[in-house]
């Protein structure tokens, strides 16, 4: 069974599915990090016992404290055990534009463990202002969301439910 955790301003979102995608985004300021984070590396441990053919890890962090950062590393080091006994482990770091210390996180952790890091720095004023109009297959219904929620979307695998058919909607 994966992991689903929403998004508080302490702890981040995560999304850990049995079929390879490994999802955190947000803040990680906790004052009780090891029982947010411990629970997340098990599953990792467990997880990498049997993965999925590709396992795709991404992260889009906004601040983390080094105690998280600890945890990151360890599940990431799993991961790493993983990758070396021959399964394909994809690694996204994301980060906002201009944010040096997330993106120096990321190339700290890249030099630690032998898994590439994929680096993409993310517009935010884009992610918050541009929308996206889509249609469902499934359904036929149109709607106007933001570029952000289609990010998540196309992240989460469900774009090819959807038509998109106009990607910058004026308000």
């Amino acid at each position: 069974m994966g992991i689903l955790i929403d998004k508080t301003p302490d702890c981040p979102y995560v999304n850990f599915s049995e079929d390879g995608i490994l999802e955190i985004e947000g803040r990680s300021i906790t004052e009780d990090v090891f029982s947010f984070w411990q629970p997340l590396v098990d599953w990792v441990e467990q997880y990498v016992k049997t993965p999925a053919d590709i396992t795709k890890v991404v992260f889009f962090l906004e601040y983390t404290n080094s105690s998280s950062n600890k945890y990151i590393n360890e599940m990431m080091k799993h991961l790493e055990t993983c990758a070396v006994n021959g399964c394909k482990v994809e690694v996204v770091w994301r980060y906002e534009e201009d944010d040096e210390s997330i993106l120096m996180l990321g190339q700290d952790l890249d030099a630690l463990i032998s898994i590439p890091f994929q680096f993409e720095e993310v517009e935010m004023e884009r992610l918050k202002t541009q929308k996206v109009r889509v249609k469902s297959k499934k359904t036929g219904n149109e709607a106007i969301i933001t570029f952000r929620y289609w990010d998540a979307i196309v992240r989460n695998g469900h774009s090819d439910e959807y038509i998109v058919l106009d990607e910058d909607v004026k308000s």
